[in-house]
């Protein structure tokens, strides 16, 4: 099975990448100025539509993906 270990380790590697991007490309609406006292009110019940769910829904769905490559990695090793 160590014959696979390189193309598990290179599919970890993208889908960890994937996942770094998706979670940057999320928008919050309150911004950075809540983390120093701002106002974020109005935004605590937004929901997500259009793009903003699609990205949320992949970054899901590459979190479950790199969780399981992983555990997969951990067991050939």
């Amino acid at each position: 099975m160590t014959q696979w270990l390189p193309a598990i380790q290179t599919i970890q590697i993208i889908l960890c990448v994937a996942v770094i991007i998706f979670i940057l490309l999320q928008v919050r609406g309150a911004g950075l100025g809540s983390a120093f006292g701002g106002s974020s009110a109005g935004s605590v019940f937004k929901t997500r539509r259009g793009v903003e769910r699609l990205i949320f829904n992949l970054t899901i769905v590459f979190v479950v993906l790199f969780a399981i490559v992983s555990l997969l990695s951990a067991l050939i090793k």
